[in-house]
């Protein structure tokens, strides 16, 4: 059965707008239009032919669902900039209309009936990956290993699709240490996306995922918000809004304190109450609709006045 918010139908009047901010591509089967592991992509609207969603398994490949005409490609990383999860292949050929990153956030930002419908999909999309395209990272480690726990918090936190492989129980494990000529020593090991990761701090991870500064081309900003609680992430969003070139950073994840609440009811806008994990994401996603960056983790040094 298709999910409709996560897989909605756009109408001629939609693809033709989107296509005034992109250019149409004829596109052939067995195409990939973007890869697992790749650092960035463009968004993606099929005009006409097929094209499937992929993860990789064990070496092969397992079908998570297909895109005909009037559908689009993409779920949150094209907002976030991490890593992608999972690869597009076109199964039948057709036409494409590409649009570069920074023109869909145009999009979003003048369209807000389109752009609702986009981020809606984005975010069901992702819930859908948390299960779907968790075998893209796996997390061997021993359960009683501080090391390993920080690394899968650190995954959960941010949301990031993820399998956790306990290396004194799962059976598997003596296989994908041979695999990967990895010795127990090395644990915990992060496969993720092809990569190898040994020993990762969640710092380590975060630069690999695409969360650190190193990822960003541009290092001045109108904006900077040290602090990831409630507080940061709003003021993220209220800078951002205003057109500002926002980053916010915090030393730990997004959320704060907060985010690791079981359940906040003191919070404005929530009378039933809300978890921290899901104000963390609404706050996260809604600044960086706007355009700002978020950095995890990340420390502030020092702070100090320059030329005024």
């Amino acid at each position: 059965m298709i999910d409709d918010e996560a897989f909605p139908q756009l109408d001629a009047a939609d693809v033709e707008l989107i296509a005034t901010l992109g250019t149409r591509r004829q596109v052939h089967q067995g195409e990939y239009l973007y890869r697992e592991g790749d650092q960035t992509y463009d968004f993606f609207v099929v005009v006409s032919g097929e094209v499937a969603v992929i993860v990789g398994v064990d070496g092969g490949e397992r079908e998570i669902v297909r895109h005909g005409a009037g559908r689009f490609l993409g779920e949150l990383n094209m907002l976030t900039g991490l890593r992608v999860f999972v690869s597009t292949r076109v199964t039948r050929s057709g036409e494409v209309i590409v649009v570069p990153r920074e023109r869909l956030r145009q999009l979003m930002a003048t369209n807000p009936r389109l752009g609702d419908t986009i981020l809606a999909a984005f975010i069901a999309r992702r819930s859908i990956l948390m299960e779907g395209a968790a075998p893209t990272i796996r997390v061997i480690g021993s359960r009683f290993s501080p090391e390993s726990l920080r690394v899968r918090e650190f995954l959960a936190r941010i949301r990031v699709p993820h399998e956790w492989i306990d290396s004194e129980a799962d059976p598997s494990v003596d296989a994908l240490l041979q695999q990967f000529s990895l010795a127990p020593s090395d644990l915990p090991v992060v496969i993720a996306t092809g990569a190898v990761l040994r020993n990762p701090t969640p710092g380590q991870l975060s630069s690999y995922l695409g969360l650190t500064l190193e990822s960003l081309p541009e290092r001045c900003f109108d904006l900077v918000v040290v602090g990831g609680g409630p507080a940061g992430l709003a003021a993220a969003v209220y800078g951002a809004s205003e057109g500002l070139h926002t980053l916010a950073v915090d030393m730990t994840a997004p959320g704060g304190q907060a985010g690791t609440s079981s359940r906040i009811e003191n919070y404005l806008g929530f009378p039933m109450g809300i978890s921290g994990s899901d104000l963390t994401q609404r706050a996260v996603i809604q600044a960086e609709k706007f355009g700002a960056r978020l950095t995890v983790p990340c420390t502030a040094n020092s702070l100090r006045n320059k030329g005024g």
